[in-house]
């Protein structure tokens, strides 16, 4: 296996800074000296935060009475879906027990950080669980758990709430990063995106050397949308694996994003990210 490629330049800022995020994330959980990344991750590392902090200002630039109420909606309906998610764990029925449960589950994986979170941390958290609680390409999906619990409200407002949070914010922040004065944000996502593309490339390679590897021809690592991301791989080679199918199902999230993007554009999506593959 290996892990997709897409053009992560035409991501507009907000979107960029939440798929390193993600990336940064799985990164750090999985260990860099495990991916073989720690030269690149090293500088990686200190503009992910130099970029944080550069956003962050432009943020507190843009904030608004109407951004700074529908985060605070967002928040409201996220606790409201997750104490709604967890009474049925304690239901007679046994079938909608056992989907709270599974819903529940779900929900503790991200409430850390959409509870304690920084915006951009928050704002990707609840994309992410939302994506895991409907029917989008790359997400575990538990939508007819969802149906069953009577959730589909909740989940509808809680995306509706994140989609108005996004749009009172990112618009603004991606017009003022063309303005003069944040040219370093601009030269900061460009290395970012450039020791992104390196890092991926070093662990194709140890991908590639796991699929090769005799062990790995004789007994083939299960697959799953829902074990994928619940199991816990102990050795090298399997947290590897589950980084790349972790990565994976974030990229699928955003290549869908673009292409839904150029399609309403009438162009046509560039599937992969054709920028030089590039050592530093």
């Amino acid at each position: 296996m290996d892990i997709s490629r897409f053009n992560i330049s035409q991501l507009r800022i907000e979107e960029w800074f939440r798929f390193h995020t993600e990336f940064w994330g799985l990164a750090t959980q999985c260990g860099v000296e495990v991916l073989d990344i720690i030269r690149l991750f090293s500088p990686y590392e200190t503009l992910y935060k130099e970029a944080d902090g550069l956003l962050e200002i432009l943020r507190k630039s843009f904030i608004t009475v109407d951004t700074a109420s529908a985060d605070r909606l967002r928040g409201r309906l996220f606790r409201g879906l997750r104490d709604a998610a967890k009474s049925f764990q304690y239901v007679l029925d046994e079938a909608k027990q056992a989907a709270g449960i599974k819903v529940n589950a779900v929900i503790r994986k991200y409430s850390n950080s959409i509870s304690k979170g920084a915006r951009g941390e928050k704002t990707a958290a609840i994309d992410n669980l939302l994506q895991d609680l409907t029917q989008v390409e790359g997400g575990i999906d538990l939508s007819a758990e969802i149906q069953l619990l009577g959730l589909g409200t909740w989940v509808t407002d809680l995306a509706a709430a994140n989609t108005a949070y996004k749009e009172t914010l990112s618009e603004r922040v991606e017009e003022s990063t063309s303005r003069p004065d944040t040219g370093r944000l601009r030269q900061v996502r460009s290395d970012m995106d450039r020791y992104y593309r390196n890092m991926i490339n070093t662990i194709d390679a140890r991908l590639l050397a796991i699929d090769i590897s005799p062990a790995n021809e004789e007994e083939e690592t299960p697959s799953g949308p829902v074990e994928d991301r619940d199991a816990q791989p102990s050795t090298p080679d399997e947290k590897i694996i589950h980084f790349a199918k972790a990565l994976n199902t974030y990229i699928a999230y955003y290549k869908s994003l673009l292409k839904g993007r150029q399609t309403r554009g009438g162009k046509k999506d560039p599937e992969e990210d054709d920028s030089p593959k590039e050592d530093i």
